[in-house]
């Protein structure tokens, strides 16, 4: 395949993704790696030494090109740094996760099996449409991308039967903590998904919950910030569901305590005019009484100061 090809090839691969990075300002040094198709006969040789069968989109990807690499760099002053990588592993490289291993106490290493035993009771309460993938035998796990050593983009047969070919996949990714987020259905979602964001580093930690670090951050500012929106808004949404709904009771005062008011007012200025109140009844008039209270009015009219 000689170059012209090549280019060509990749062009059509990731829908002009190589030129549309070269006229980014700050991009450079966009590469992109030779790969010749896989002979069909390999494709059945994986099939049968694993005991799965690939999905068809996958199986036409390699069919076109064994694998995919393709790496850019920014320029800050003078110097070059790496920074996008988007990366298919070839056939050969999609190779088994270790699942070996016992949880029996006779041995004394651990396995991922027994990481898996320990969090059975977590995936028995979780009612997610889609169990997780196991270590242990369950699960049939390929590797997809090493992700540069922040994870692992993996190829999963969730329900697998021992002794029976595999058949349904799902794209998952595996972060350093060995926690499962699920990425894609089938493998050309996953594969729009990595084009969208144009290889930057750890994008797939947008779809876990522990999200972009703010160095990542910075970077898809700079070069995806629709997508980083994008990633942000579902995030928020995510954790509005996972929140209890309450309900805001807005209380109008002025109508809780209408007519409250005046009535107070009015009760207070009865009680202070020496009066008992207008719910209670008259009592009878005592004569010596209105005589003493007569008396006093008399000398208040003379003085205003009663002892004197």
């Amino acid at each position: 395949m000689t170059q012209i090809d090549a280019r060509e090839l990749m062009e059509r691969l990731t829908l002009g993704l190589p030129t549309t990075l070269e006229k980014r300002p700050g991009i450079c040094d966009v590469r992109f790696s030779d790969y010749s198709p896989t002979p069909r006969h390999t494709l059945v040789s994986w099939e049968q030494r694993n005991t799965c069968m690939l999905p068809d989109d996958l199986k036409n990807f390699y069919l076109t090109t064994d694998g995919m690499l393709l790496t850019w760099k920014v320029k800050i002053g003078d110097n070059e740094f790496p920074l996008g990588r988007l990366e298919i592993n070839p056939i050969a490289d999609l190779a088994k996760l270790s699942t070996t291993g016992s949880t029996s106490s006779a041995s004394s290493s651990i396995s991922l099996a027994d990481v898996d035993y320990n969090s059975d009771s977590e995936d028995e309460s979780n009612d997610q449409s889609h169990g997780h993938p196991h270590f242990d035998g369950r699960s049939r796990i390929f590797e997809l991308d090493s992700c540069n050593g922040f994870g692992k983009v993996c190829l999963v047969y969730i329900k697998a039967t021992p002794g029976m070919p595999a058949q349904n996949t799902e794209i998952w990714f595996l972060d350093r903590a060995l926690n499962w987020s699920f990425l894609a259905k089938d493998f050309t979602t996953y594969y729009r998904l990595m084009l969208v964001h144009i290889g930057l580093p750890q994008w797939q930690y947008a779809f876990t919950p522990i999200g972009l670090s703010p160095k990542v951050k910075q970077w898809f500012s700079m070069y995806a910030p629709i997508r980083l929106k994008i990633n942000e808004d579902l995030m928020e949404s995510s954790d509005s569901t996972n929140t209890l709904d309450v309900p805001i009771v807005k209380v109008d005062w002025q109508r809780v305590f209408k007519g409250k008011l005046p009535e107070k007012l009015t009760k207070g200025k009865g009680q202070g005019a020496g009066g008992q109140g207008t719910s209670k009844k008259k009592q009878p008039v005592n004569p010596s009484i209105m005589a003493s209270k007569s008396m006093t009015g008399m000398r208040h009219g003379r003085s205003t100061k009663p002892w004197t």
